[in-house]
């Protein structure tokens, strides 16, 4: 689970106009939005509905935050960010992922996503997993094929106005997940 100390290290990342403009958001502009963003976002998913983001660091010695990737509830009726209770039969788990420009191109999205995806599955509240991507966002749509997912259908979320695109990911037999947390005990990848 994020935490308030990973501001710092996410900040970068949620400034980029670029990799905010993928995720149909404005970048942010000082550290303590950051801030709220994980208190208000990532962790609120986890206290609400016991899923939400991890932290994607790399594992050298000199370990560096490379991104964020996890899960979150959508309501289908209007598309916007909610919870298991407030969507009720509505809810929608959404596979989500973010890195920073640095970090694109390495495989790292794809092998976070793909655990978090397969851990996903495991649970017997997630039937149905989509991610939704911006019609412009080519690389979150290559990430997306890696998974085998497929493009459903256009959507216009209610806070947004952006168009994004729904991609449903299929289950994999026999993918190899791992009982309990999809990125070790740690939350971190």
């Amino acid at each position: 689970m994020p935490a308030g100390q990973d501001a710092e290290a996410l900040y970068h990342l949620f400034a980029d106009a670029e990799v905010m403009q993928g995720l149909g958001r404005e970048p942010v502009s000082a550290v303590e939005e950051v801030r709220a963003m994980i208190d208000e976002d990532m962790i609120a998913g986890w206290r609400a509905d016991g899923l939400g983001a991890f932290v994607l660091e790399t594992l050298a010695t000199d370990r560096q935050v490379i991104g964020q990737a996890g899960l979150m509830i959508f309501d289908r009726r209007d598309w916007t960010p909610s919870t298991w209770a407030k969507a009720g039969a509505h809810a929608q788990p959404e596979l989500g992922w973010a890195l920073a420009r640095a970090h694109w191109g390495h495989g790292y999205a794809t092998e976070a996503a793909a655990a978090i995806r397969d851990w996903a599955h495991e649970r017997p509240d997630v039937d149905r997993l989509v991610s939704l991507i911006s019609p412009a966002n080519i690389r979150s749509q290559r990430v997306a094929r890696r998974l085998g997912a497929e493009p459903t259908e256009t959507v216009t979320p209610a806070d947004s106005k952006r168009t994004a695109v729904v991609w449903r990911h299929q289950r994999i037999a026999g993918s190899g997940a791992r009982p309990g947390h999809p990125l070790g005990a740690s939350g971190r990848f």
